[in-house]
């Protein structure tokens, strides 16, 4: 009987344990303004409804990161129901002194009631940014030593619609 309440004890107070995790921080990293084409629908997929949005123009500006999109980024996105956009960027920062940076993020878009209609319809830039949810989490890719740090960096996006054609992020370093 001694065994069996030692080994209760033992797994109670495994399981109890206080967590003493890092507390979530997170810095400015850049804004990220993106000016896109008209979408390419492809229609209704397995999945949802396919559309993409090839990249025209965007500019990086930062504290320690500034730069421009250059051509060949897009959005591969798919709205799988009528309140939910799902992202799927790819892009290629240049930066001012000549470094490639490779971003890539997912994200979702999401409103629902007359919100929802008006971003369906491209009218997103209507809406204040407290009428949807636009978060993304993108991830980077360079060989360039001093942006080396972004290869293991977290980041999170904020997102708005700034005009028809035009998307802006707040992107963070998480800490």
């Amino acid at each position: 009987m001694k065994k069996v309440i030692f080994f209760a004890l033992f797994f109670f107070a495994g399981f109890y344990m206080p967590v003493n995790a890092q507390e979530l921080k997170s810095t400015f990293l850049f804004d990220l303004e993106i000016s896109t084409h008209p979408p390419q629908a492809v229609g209704r997929v397995l999945t949802g409804t396919r559309l993409i949005f090839p990249f025209k123009a965007g500019v990086v500006k930062g504290d320690k990161i500034n730069g421009q999109i250059i051509d060949g980024g897009g959005e591969w996105g798919l709205m799988t129901d009528s309140t939910t956009f799902k992202m799927d960027s790819r892009a290629t920062i240049r930066t001012d002194d000549g470094a490639l940076i490779y971003i890539a993020y997912t994200g979702y878009n999401y409103a629902d009631g007359p919100a929802s209609a008006l971003l369906r319809m491209g009218k997103g830039s209507e809406l204040s940014p407290a009428e949807y949810y636009f978060r993304s989490t993108p991830v980077f890719e360079t060989s360039a030593p001093k942006y080396a740090w972004l290869n293991h960096t977290v980041a999170v996006g904020v997102g708005r619609f700034a005009a028809p054609g035009k998307i802006v992020y707040r992107i963070y370093a998480i800490q």
